[in-house]
């Protein structure tokens, strides 16, 4: 066996210690460190079979930033006595990056959050529990599947876990029609209501590098640009987020927030009736969320920038000026915006794009295997310079006849 289950005794110490914390540092890759897991061949089925009792037909890997997501399918026999039918959708089985792995209190937290949104009628994963009934398993994975030498094969300790599959196809691949980016932020609205209220304990302390509220960290990264327009624009633009958007935080609505409203993480689903539309017009609407990695306790606000971010790089580049205005046609109708919030968003919008391009280059700094974290590169920095040349009262106005219509 290459994989093994580690102690239920181990498992337990860790989240004990975890909780024991009061403040959770922010983790970082040290250079040349892959944290992504490595998985050798036939450990999938492993996996799933000796953790969840259940016997994989086939599987897919998903793109996944930093760890490793599969789309299983599997007979329709269980010895799980926690599943007590399969479901016929599939799975997914979830790896967590060697870093992630360390803190088993994120998930658990990320696990009431998902039952929260469920509660609210808000389409996630649902938790599967493990044969002896866990939220989730701590794993050692070597890198070769039968290794004759144990004590000298290296390995991974990875969290692993299984959550239902939801049907739906990830935005990315759908057309970017004003239709879509309005429903798209309809959805932000209806979801950000449904998190209203929502509390747990690890989400006080906790932060990570993307959130935007640690924007101000960028600055140890940019030295991965070599580029020197480009690096001038990331400069400009953390110097006018700290000036401009960290005075007025206490002017935001407060609340927990997904972190990464991106084109992977949104599943859609064709609106009925369109038989006689072309395809490449044709609308979708939001049918479900994935990845919850990302959870802080911050502002509403900043999960709108993060969307209006990515939402904007995948539209034809005619129209990435006004992805934004569409998407608060959707959002502001159920989530009223305020005045101070919406003077912001510009500078939150492209704060999230100078993260996402400068943190995709140094993570491929770090791995130059990993090329999908390059993906946001190509389309994101034109963007980025069109949407900061754009002075702000132009694009508000922008904004607001597209609210208005």
């Amino acid at each position: 066996m290459c994989v093994t289950l580690a102690l239920s005794s181990t498992y337990t110490e860790t989240m004990e210690n975890n909780n024991e914390e009061t403040k959770p540092e922010v983790l970082l890759q040290e250079k040349g460190e892959i944290i992504k897991p490595l998985i050798p061949e036939g450990v999938v089925e492993d996996l799933v079979k000796n953790i969840y009792g259940l016997d994989v037909i086939r599987f897919k890997e998903l793109n996944s930033y930093d760890d490793r997501n599969y789309h299983v399918t599997v007979h329709d026999q269980s010895r799980n006595p926690h599943i007590p039918k399969v479901w016929e959708d599939g799975y997914i089985l979830k790896i967590l990056n060697s870093m992630d792995s360390k803190r088993p209190v994120i998930v658990e937290a990320q696990i009431n959050l998902l039952e929260h949104l469920r509660n609210k009628n808000i389409s996630v994963p649902e938790n599967v529990p493990t044969i002896s009934g866990e939220s989730m398993s701590l794993q050692k994975v070597f890198a070769e599947r039968d290794p004759t030498d144990r004590e000298n094969t290296p390995y991974g300790t990875y969290i692993v876990r299984l959550l239902k599959y939801i049907p739906g196809d990830i935005l990315v691949n759908k057309p970017c029609t004003p239709g879509l980016l309005r429903n798209v932020g309809k959805f932000i609205g209806a979801f950000s209501n449904a998190i209203k209220g929502f509390h747990h304990p690890f989400y006080d302390t906790h932060s990570l590098v993307w959130s935007l509220v640690e924007f101000s960290k960028l600055k140890e990264f940019v030295f991965v640009v070599r580029d020197e327009n480009n690096k001038r624009v990331v400069d400009e633009i953390i110097s006018a987020f700290e000036s401009d958007v960290f005075p007025k935080l206490g002017e935001f609505q407060r609340g927990v927030i997904h972190g990464d409203l991106n084109e992977q993480n949104i599943l859609v689903e064709e609106v009925p009736g369109q038989e006689d539309v072309p395809q490449e017009s044709r609308v979708y609407d939001v049918s479900g969320l994935l990845d919850f990695m990302d959870v802080t306790d911050t502002y509403p606000i900043f999960d709108v920038a993060i969307n209006i971010a990515y939402m904007s790089i995948i539209c034809d580049p005619s129209e990435q000026v006004d992805a934004g205005g569409h998407i608060l046609a959707g959002l502001i109708p159920i989530f009223p915006l305020n005045d101070v919030e919406l003077d912001v968003l510009q500078t939150s919008v492209c704060a999230r794009l100078c993260q996402s391009l400068v943190m995709g280059a140094y993570a491929n700094y770090q791995d130059p295997s990993n090329l999908y974290v390059l993906t946001t590169a190509e389309k994101g920095w034109p963007l980025l310079h069109k949407l900061w040349s754009t002075p702000k009262e132009v694009l508000k106005d922008r904004w607001q006849c597209l609210i208005d219509q």
